[in-house]
């Protein structure tokens, strides 16, 4: 069993827009890319980034009218320690920084990080500071035609929600050099709750 948080889809996507002029002001919304079938696609969330060494489980797919990302938390590019986790003050690397992206060709860039941001914006929230942990990598063109947005094993998503309510079901898939078995990447649980301004959700899962 397992006691964990994680931030509500909703909440990262929201840091995305408001704090990143990126994906949705760079250019107008369009549909969806042609992707690969899902049980192809050699890019997908839950696949294992790397950046500068630091290993993380990648999160979910975005795009816009001229690229596709995948998005990982901005601590994986942090350059401290493991209990700096203070997004307004741990250092970090840099946006253009490259990501290695597991099943890609070629390495992504980092084009936006919620710490590098918030940094530059001076924020002082500590909910925010503390919480808003959100990297966007955009993937080189060579490899969006083996990209698929769909979660393994579970599917989805198919829409935003703000955040989960106490004893609701919940899923996860996590991929993780130290876990090498792909059969316990699939996780379910309960939530018990958000907290910290809508910022946390605490989990509670078995493994398989």
């Amino acid at each position: 069993m397992r006691l964990f948080r994680v931030l509500p889809f909703a909440a990262l996507l929201a840091a995305a827009l408001v704090l990143f002029g990126g994906v949705s002001a760079i250019a107008p919304a369009r549909s969806a890319p042609a992707w690969a079938p899902a049980a192809t696609a050699a890019v997908h969330p839950g696949v294992q980034t790397f950046t500068q060494g630091a290993q993380c489980t990648a999160n979910f797919i975005y795009y816009d009218s001229t690229n596709v990302y995948i998005g990982q938390a901005a601590h994986c590019s942090g350059t401290g320690g493991n209990t700096q986790t203070n997004g307004c003050t741990s250092p970090t690397l840099p946006v253009g920084t490259q990501v290695t992206v597991q099943g890609a060709s070629r390495p992504g860039t980092m084009i936006y990080n919620s710490w590098v941001t918030m940094q530059s914006l001076g924020e002082q929230d500590a909910n925010t500071c503390a919480y808003n942990d959100l990297a966007l990598v955009k993937l080189d063109a060579a490899d969006v035609g083996n990209v698929n947005p769909s979660v393994p094993h579970w599917g989805g998503p198919n829409g935003l929600a703000g955040g989960t309510g106490f004893l609701e079901q919940v899923y996860s898939y996590g991929n993780s050099e130290l876990r090498p078995v792909s059969l316990l990447s699939p996780k379910t649980g309960v939530s018990l709750g958000s907290d910290s301004g809508g910022w946390q959700q605490t989990v509670y899962t078995l493994t398989p």
